[in-house]
């Protein structure tokens, strides 16, 4: 390696190139080139120092990141090198599991199951051992088998008959993928684990191939892959890790935060080097990142720096109005793109999917190009067709295009053959779908001609009652009676299903606000009409948005979905507390800690310019919200803030809920208006009869604003209302 490729390099990205061997923990600010250190000490190694390309591993969490890596390194390295490992820890296991799996009874030609394989073991097993799959969703099954894998102990945290079921169904799946020469994904991470600590020989080989591993993004490790690297470090300890504990956003996904402490622990003799310069973002920026997560405490101490100057302030705008905040990144995004700033160079980030949709109304209405990432458009996503589908049902009971989308959706046990057998009669009878219904279906079984009438029985009722009700009461009852909702309420109780559930019942939420706002512009015309407009409107919308794609657009996506991208401009917007941080995280401590790394990712994903942006008034999930600014916007420092709108105004910013507040000084006079009041301090638990548990964020005078769980979220209700009960 020549020297020229040091000059790229900064002193400590340096230092940690050049550490070859001991355990190194390179501790990597946001844009502080992480990549370009860990391609550079591969190269390093073999180059420099000597070390055989086979005795080195490099572990990344992507096939894309491992497959950029593979290619900077072979550019770097002038002679051509082989048998070096830079892959996922699923692709590393996969290879050592065909290496050394007959040591565990498997043969060497076994097959991965992916997660839709896996719902048919599941199923097939439930139909054996005669258990109902509308009882116990095989979804919650598959995830609860995938955790169990890791840990045996998770059946005692659940509740009987599921702890039982799930158990019998483990060990049936275990069985049947044992016996047909089958791993599914957690296999894996879990046989390879299984190899390392039952057979010592299997161990030390491995230890003997990776004499020196490396791993980027440490922090999105889970206990797994920690344990694996572990095993394969204990012995040579060259063990090279780079991680951010400031950017660990994915706990939902399982990562452990504490793996990085795991580390400090396992290899107290570890060198730390702290890569804190930023390539990416100006000063400003980087202050305000620092100033944020500096109120994490579980945190390596560091302050990103840039020599890329002091730039523009950060602006923070606050709207009236949701729509106002809308129409004013739209402005901005206008008045940048006139000033020469690319669409492809600006994005809009937000806490969930279901934000996404005020902006996508906005930017399509102006003919700006956009695409969701990371995600489908607001409009395209399953749940509002299939909210669609329904609602054209009972407009028009002929749409077989809308019957051939919900029929069985939720599932109600009519397959596809007696679907198929039901379009083959409309052709022969030239009669829709709908209509068939009442003409007998003799051709199918009786249980299926029952669950068809009552699907038909159903929507004609709903329909029968579109005049006597409002929109909004069609829409819930179309979803409450038809099972949709209840569905998604059973369906993956636990892990990534019940969170992407959860994601869907918000989105469907939203989908009440988008019905309410469009039927007002219509004045004195029948329910029927309405809905009918409005339908039509959003299938035009869809093609309209179809027009608009091009090369150069603005991108929208959530701040997860953010995470290794940056853009010059970035829009930050919702930032109302009970949105972000959720109400959720609003319980837990820990959980804030996460949401404000998620706030540091998003922000250090701007190169020049940050918009941070709210609004007093958010007409979400089919109500007004009147929430405070959120907590993460009173931890950037006024000097660093241009504030616009409201903004410019004295506003109450919330001083943040903790599971244990720390003490604050009570004022005589807040003292006595508490005693003369009796009624609830911010932080308080209350249990609501209709709500549920929440958390008041606010107190003015005989209100109080409470966050409660998911889709509910921020309420102001009187405090002495009879529903609320503290504690």
């Amino acid at each position: 390696m020549s020297n020229a490729i040091f000059e790229k390099l900064n002193n400590n990205q340096i230092e940690a190139v050049k550490t070859v061997y001991g355990p190194v923990m390179a501790v990597a600010g946001a844009g502080s080139g992480k990549t370009r250190v860990l391609t550079n000490r591969i190269s390093y190694l073999i180059e420099e120092v000597g070390i055989p390309s086979t005795q080195i591993l490099a572990i990344t969490f992507t096939n894309k990141a491992a497959e950029e890596m593979r290619n900077r390194v072979h550019r770097m390295i002038e002679v051509p090198v082989s048998g070096i490992w830079i892959s996922t820890f699923h692709s590393m296991g996969a290879k050592i599991l065909r290496n050394d799996i007959h040591h565990l009874g498997y043969k060497h030609d076994f097959q991965i199951i992916d997660d839709d394989d896996q719902q048919i073991v599941i199923k097939k097993i439930m139909k054996e051992l005669n258990m109902d799959p509308k009882r116990f969703i095989p979804r919650a099954i598959a995830s609860i088998i995938e955790r169990a894998k890791a840990d045996s102990s998770v059946f005692q945290d659940i509740e009987e008959p599921m702890s039982s079921i799930s158990f019998k169904i483990f060990q049936e799946y275990q069985s049947f993928l044992f016996r047909n020469n089958l791993v599914d994904f957690q296999d894996l991470l879990v046989l390879v684990i299984a190899l390392f600590e039952q057979f010592d020989e299997v161990l030390e080989k491995y230890q003997r191939w990776f004499q020196y591993i490396l791993v980027d993004e440490f922090q999105d490790t889970n206990d797994l892959q920690y344990r694996i690297v572990h095993a394969l470090a204990k012995k040579n300890r060259n063990l090279f890790i780079v991680g951010d504990e400031d950017q660990s956003i994915y706990a939902f996904r399982g990562a452990n935060i504490a793996n990085i402490r795991k580390f400090m622990r396992d290899y107290p003799e570890h060198k730390k080097i702290i890569l804190n310069q930023n390539y990416r973002s100006t000063n400003r920026i980087l202050t305000a990142a620092n100033q944020v997560i500096s109120h994490n405490k579980t945190r390596i101490p560091k302050d990103l720096f840039s020599t890329l100057g002091e730039g523009e302030y950060l602006t923070h705008y606050k709207g009236q109005t949701d729509d106002e905040e809308a129409y004013y990144i739209y402005s901005k995004i206008k008045q940048l793109h006139k000033d020469h700033t690319l669409y492809k160079d600006m994005a809009i980030l937000y806490r969930n999917n279901a934000m996404s949709r005020k902006f996508e109304d906005l930017l399509l209405k102006y003919n700006i190009p956009y695409r969701v990432i990371g995600n489908l458009s607001f409009y395209k996503r399953k749940e509002i067709k299939d909210a669609m589908a329904y609602l054209r049902l009972v407009i028009n009971l002929g749409d077989d295009y809308a019957f051939s989308r919900v029929y069985n959706e939720p599932r109600r046990g009519i397959g596809e053959t007696s679907f198929e057998k039901m379009v083959e009669q409309t052709k022969i009878h030239h009669v829709k779908l709908m209509d068939l219904i009442d003409m007998g279906l003799d051709f199918l079984p009786l249980s299926t001609r029952q669950k068809l009438k009552q699907f038909k029985e159903m929507i004609e009722e709903i329909k029968y009652k579109i005049e006597d009700q409002n929109i909004i009461q069609t829409y819930e009852n179309l979803l409450e009676k038809s099972g949709y909702m209840a569905s998604l309420h059973q369906d993956g109780q636990m892990g990534d299903k019940m969170i992407e559930n959860e994601r869907r019942i918000e989105n469907l939420q939203e989908f009440k606000t988008i019905l309410l706002e469009k039927i007002k512009e219509y004045g004195d015309i029948s329910n029927y009409e309405k809905l009918t407009i409005v339908l039509n409107e959003m299938t035009l919308r869809e093609e309209a948005q179809e027009a608009l794609l091009s090369d150069d657009y603005v991108s929208l996506m959530t701040m997860h979905s953010a995470k290794g991208l940056e853009f010059k401009v970035v829009f930050i917007a919702c930032l109302e507390q009970g949105l972000f941080p959720s109400s959720q995280a609003l319980f837990e401590h820990i959980d804030v800690e996460e949401e404000r790394r998620l706030f540091y990712v998003a922000l250090t994903r701007a190169k020049e310019r940050v918009f941070l942006t709210n609004a007093e008034s958010r007409f979400m999930y089919g109500h007004y919200q009147h929430n405070s600014d959120s907590e993460f916007l009173r931890e950037i420092h006024d000097e660093l803030i241009d504030r616009q709108g409201l903004a410019k105004k004295k506003t109450t910013i919330y001083e943040g809920i903790r599971r244990k507040p720390e003490p604050v000084t009570v004022t005589p006079e807040v003292a006595e208006y508490q005693k003369v009041n009796n009624q609830l301090s911010i932080g308080d638990k209350i249990t609501h009869q209709v709500f549920g548990s929440g958390v008041v964020v606010m107190i003015d005078k005989d209100k109080a604003t409470i966050a409660f769980q998911a889709p509910i979220g921020i309420k102001t209700l009187m405090k002495d209302h009879p529903s609320i009960k503290k504690g």
